[in-house]
């Protein structure tokens, strides 16, 4: 179970605020002050911010309930009894949530103070499902838009299968609440890789999507975060996990081109980190072929004609499938 603290709202509370946005924190304490900035700063006030402690050990959820104890209006905190990871966070988060649309802020990102204005108004003015916005990723110097212009107004196959592609991430995006909650999407708990197959997921369940073509959202890459956890088997075991769960979503629209691309991306992840592990004793590296064989055998026939994999896949990728469909 979890319990929760600094629930002081003001009577606008009994209303649905305009965004909620959840933040999983796990011993983050030298990021909190800056999130907690960049929230308190966004031009877009009718917003309700709820922190996840996530079974920190460190000072984070001390200093969430000072924060929460300073904003009530703003600020609620939910105190987890485990560590979830990030995905099991988000769920505590959307199920206390009560806004018309949710975001998802890592804690230590950084976000632009026009932020969810700028997404919610662009909701709100075209009723838009699902709003994506541009990201800056710190390590590489990149600058992206996973929802581009092709893409939006009314979904239709081929629309939905260019989002099932390159969904991007869940960061930079704003989503009805009401879709997540109505299909009952949740995100996989304790794992690294969750927002591939929650957002193809959302994407088979809504209708219209949007898109603000600015950078607003910072991707920090720091060493901490659990997308740089090192334990190299958890990530191989997780990269086949996303891959199942992607293999298990019901649809009923003609995206299975992009599905199978979703998935064979998943098995390339696979494969690259059994090539980074070959001289690590604690990798299963014979079991781990063994397992991506078998996989390959279902799912690689024909790779070549998949026309997301000539469009969007990287060289060093196609190499990788490439190689290991012939040994």
């Amino acid at each position: 179970s979890y319990y929760c603290v600094a629930i002081l709202f003001d009577l606008r509370r009994e209303f649905m605020v305009s965004v909620s946005v959840v933040v999983p924190v796990y011993n983050a304490e030298n990021y909190i002050e800056r999130c907690v900035e960049c929230l308190l700063n966004q031009t877009l006030k009718d917003l309700e911010v709820i922190f996840i402690d996530d079974g920190s050990t460190d000072n984070s959820g001390r200093l969430l309930d000072e924060w929460c104890n300073k904003a009530p209006d703003i600020f609620k905190v939910i105190h987890s009894d485990r560590d979830r990871g990030p995905g099991g966070a988000r769920n505590l988060g959307i199920i206390e949530a009560t806004g018309q649309y949710i975001g998802f802020m890592d804690c230590d990102d950084i976000i632009d103070s026009t932020m969810y204005e700028k997404l919610y108004k662009k909701a709100i003015d075209n009723d838009y499902d699902v709003v994506d916005c541009a990201y800056y990723e710190e390590l590489s110097g990149n600058k992206a838009l996973a929802i581009n212009d092709d893409v939006i107004g009314d979904l239709d196959d081929a629309k939905r299968s260019e989002i099932i592609a390159g969904v991007g991430y869940a960061v930079t995006k704003i989503f009805r609440l009401s879709i997540i909650k109505d299909y009952n999407v949740r995100i996989r708990e304790n794992v690294i890789y969750e927002d591939l197959d929650f957002l193809i997921n959302i994407t088979l369940r809504i209708n219209r999507v949007g898109n603000v073509k600015e950078v607003l959202y910072i991707y920090k890459n720091n060493a901490n975060s659990a997308s740089h956890n090192n334990r190299e088997q958890l990530k191989f075991n997780d990269m086949l996990a996303v891959y199942r769960a992607i293999g298990e979503l019901t649809y009923d629209y003609n995206v299975g081109e992009a599905i199978d691309y979703a998935k064979i991306t998943c098995i390339a992840g696979a494969i690259g980190i059994c090539l980074m592990n070959q001289d690590n004793k604690q990798f299963k590296l014979e079991e781990n072929l063994l397992k991506l064989r078998n996989i390959s055998n279902k799912e690689l026939g024909g790779w070549q004609d998949n026309i997301y994999i000539q469009k969007n896949m990287s060289e060093d990728n196609k190499e990788i499938i490439k190689w290991f469909s012939h040994i």
